[in-house]
């Protein structure tokens, strides 16, 4: 989940949370867990993805997808232009998340990059030519923790977290993706709250 327009309240950013730990949640669920009604829920978040201001997407798991290259960035920029800088960023597809430090002019990310074109492409091609980035630092992630994906902000607590996610995650089967797969998981990429299927709509008997 990204904030990109709106300051959140309590109650926003508490919903926000239960979204990072479970984007697909449904509103009732998201409801359940934070002991509030599901209108409150709808009335709050709605809002929220239809202009963007929190949008769910999907992160493809390198260790399913052993081309993946989960890398650690940091640029330092143009204290001028890093919040522009860091909202470019924060929309490619294959970003995990961005942080602007303390300093106001260094940037902090990672990224799932997709094969060493994708790579070289962002650090010697994209990045030379933003004339706002000052210098960067590239880091290849040696291993990936799934708990990292757990962060609340400490919004939650743990018996709210522990009903989003589970204490120990199975080990991931072999998977070699198809051709279908790979478009569906596009898809997830760009809205991961998107439906299976559309509603069968009902018949109507003109008898």
């Amino acid at each position: 989940m990204r904030k990109v327009r709106h300051d959140l309240d309590a109650t926003d950013r508490r919903i926000t949370a239960v979204l990072l730990a479970s984007p697909r949640a449904s509103w009732r669920s998201v409801a359940e867990v934070l002991g509030v009604s599901e209108r409150t829920v709808v009335r709050r978040a709605a809002p929220l993805f239809h202009d963007r201001t929190l949008r769910a997407t999907a992160v493809r798991n390198p260790a399913l997808f052993p081309h993946l290259i989960p890398t650690v960035l940091r640029l330092r920029c143009r204290p001028n232009r890093i919040a522009t800088i860091a909202a470019g960023l924060a929309r490619r597809p294959d970003t995990v998340w961005v942080d602007i430090l303390g300093g106001g002019d260094e940037i902090c990310m990672v990224l799932f990059l997709n094969g060493r074109d994708a790579r070289d492409k962002l650090l010697l091609r994209d990045l030379p030519a933003t004339a706002a980035v000052r210098s960067w630092t590239s880091y290849d992630l040696l291993k990936v923790f799934p708990v990292g994906f757990a962060w609340s902000a400490g919004l939650l607590s743990r018996e709210e977290s522990g009903q989003l996610w589970p204490s120990a995650d199975p080990a991931p089967e072999p998977f070699s993706p198809l051709p279908e797969d790979e478009a569906l998981i596009d898809a997830l990429v760009e809205d991961s709250r998107i439906v299976l299927c559309r509603p069968a709509q009902r018949s109507q008997n003109s008898g």
